[in-house]
């Protein structure tokens, strides 16, 4: 029997046109084209890089989406904690202010601790100025902030409409004390100067201060309604997470099982093909079967050395048959030729026989006639 050496022209040799039907219908999808011509070791290895592409992938995006809802909320929770400690700050910065003026009209008559008190209250303005200008900053048009809610927008609005005159009361109360420093001023005109403070401390300032406080309060109840709102929504956001990701990678289990499935299944149908040809060849001695070639790697090679053995063998019982009719066609010519020299030799040992019988006859007769003659004389 022939060995074949050359495996690429085995499989593209006798079963070329089994190939090229196949190849015919799979350029309809150039991605099964392409993968029919793998090596079943290549195949392998880009269905465990596909399993764990889509394994990594689907997770990966799964933590990217979820990262994505939990961020959203942490920066939620964080701006109105943020915005809950600046309001806070402004409202305590607000109250050392008045707390310090009190104080300072008590301590008119103690220049000692009137001046301790009024550099705190020099430093408690600066401080108020500042948190004051950083509140306008944040939530000044052109910075576009965007409101979590109409309501916060709306308490907003009013507090930076309605308190314009904020920053002239921190001045005016900072011009005011500096020109009361009982250190410079006679008994009568600390006098003087207790009367104008007590005035304006008990003026319509104490009523914009109230008004400007209430506003800071109800700003804080509603930063702090979306606080709460913000922190549910983070307890949400991670829930959701853990959905998204349990989702994420179960989805890509399911994807990787039916990738595998898939992918087996290509690899493993050639071989089965192969296999049950070969067992219906070696039962049933049906040499007329052929193995299907679909694929050009290994699988495609064995099933073509298969047909290329079946066929060698269907010839080799051909010739083998075409023999045994030639012997016995000589057998039965042999036969005969036996039959008719044995009828040859019967019919000649027929013939000698009668001869035999015929010379038996005439030598008694010969034999006779002398005893008759011998008689006579």
């Amino acid at each position: 029997m022939k060995q074949h050496n050359n495996f690429d022209e085995l499989a593209f040799g006798r079963s070329h046109s089994p190939l090229q039907s196949s190849n015919s219908s799979a350029n309809t999808s150039n991605s099964r084209y392409w993968f029919s011509h793998l090596k079943v070791g290549q195949k392998i290895g880009i269905g465990y890089g596909l399993l764990l592409s889509i394994a990594v992938m689907g997770t990966s995006i799964g933590f990217l989406i979820a990262d994505h809802y939990q961020q959203q909320a942490q920066r939620r929770e964080e701006a109105a904690i943020e915005e809950l400690y600046q309001m806070y700050q402004l409202k305590i910065i607000v109250f050392r202010v008045r707390t310090n003026q009190h104080k300072l009209i008590l301590y008119m008559e103690q220049p000692q601790r009137w001046q301790e008190q009024y550099m705190l209250l020099i430093d408690y303005v600066e401080q108020a100025k500042q948190v004051w200008f950083e509140f306008k900053a944040n939530y000044s048009t052109e910075n576009s902030i965007i409101y979590d809610s109409v309501i916060e927008k709306e308490a907003v609005h009013r507090l930076l409409q309605t308190h314009r005159g904020f920053d002239t009361y921190l001045q005016r109360t900072e011009a005011l004390f500096r020109s009361s420093n009982p250190s410079k001023l006679s008994p009568n005109e600390i006098q003087i100067a207790q009367t104008q403070l007590f005035n304006f401390m008990h003026g319509s300032s104490v009523f914009m201060i109230d008004d400007f406080l209430d506003d800071i309060v109800n700003l804080v109840e509603v930063i702090a309604e979306e606080y709460k709102q913000a922190n549910w929504e983070l307890q949400r956001a991670e829930k959701l997470r853990l959905s998204i990701i349990i989702g994420s990678l179960s989805l890509s289990i399911a994807i990787a099982t039916l990738l595998a499935i898939y992918t087996s299944r290509t690899i493993a149908r050639p071989i089965q093909a192969v296999t049950h040809v070969a067992q219906q060849v070696t039962e049933q001695s049906n040499f007329d079967l052929q193995a299907p070639v679909t694929t050009n790697d290994e699988v495609g090679i064995l099933a073509a050395s298969l047909n290329r053995l079946i066929l060698e063998v269907q010839q080799l019982i051909k010739v083998q048959h075409d023999t045994n009719e030639q012997l016995e066609v000589y057998s039965q010519v042999l036969e005969e030729k036996v039959r008719e020299r044995t009828r040859e030799l019967n019919e000649k040992n027929l013939s000698l026989e009668l001869a035999l019988e015929e010379l038996r006859c005439t030598q008694a007769q010969l034999v006779e006639t002398e005893q008759n003659g011998e008689k006579v004389i």
